[in-house]
């Protein structure tokens, strides 16, 4: 079963879908940019589309380009329902429903973090994945690739010190078969 609730209307329906019996199983994030779906309006007509007028992304001619996916379980009932959120503004936001399900806490936080979606209303909205100085939101399709540059550095070469150290036979004091592996020590004059 599928649903699209407005965002105005997500926090009164989410309290009635717990007083019905649905627990809250998973909250995610999406950013809808370049999907070419139909994007349904509150009252839950389908419009097709080819993507978004506004790649912006507070509204377009298909809605809003972000949204919160909402992933509920009736035990009893032994169903799944799966609710589509609008998250429209600049940045987007919706309602939290931490007081209803408390679940929603680390959810609502991540989806925070990695989309930069606004939960009204959360006791505690910060990153929970990235440090709390980067910038930006890193699945947002529009976030770019490869920001962090990576250094290389040399690395001084193995001192070899002690025996069995060397490929070489000689110098590991030891046999060494074709592979490279080190096997029994030599015998030495000494020995026998």
């Amino acid at each position: 079963m599928t649903g699209w609730i407005e965002s105005d209307r997500w926090a009164e329906r989410a309290r009635e879908l717990r007083d019905e019996g649905w627990m809250l199983m998973d909250l995610c994030g999406l950013d809808r940019s370049g999907l070419g779906r139909s994007v349904v309006n509150a009252g839950g007509a389908g419009t097709a589309g080819a993507g978004f007028r506004n790649a912006e992304g507070t509204g377009g001619l298909y809605g809003p380009r972000f949204e919160v996916v909402v992933q509920l379980l009736h035990a009893l009932k032994k169903e799944r329902m799966t609710l589509h959120v609008n998250a429209a503004g600049d940045p987007p936001t919706v309602p939290s429903v931490v007081e209803v399900w408390p679940t929603a806490n680390f959810l609502e936080r991540e989806a925070f973090d990695m989309f930069g979606i606004q939960f009204e209303g959360h006791p505690h909205l910060t990153r929970i994945l990235m440090p709390d100085d980067w910038e930006g939101h890193p699945l947002r399709k529009d976030y770019g690739v490869g920001k962090v540059p990576v250094e290389f550095i040399s690395q001084p070469l193995m001192q070899i010190d002690s025996p069995g150290q060397s490929p070489e036979t000689v110098a590991a004091e030891r046999s060494v078969d074709e592979l490279g592996q080190s096997g029994p020590p030599l015998r030495t004059v000494e020995e026998g």
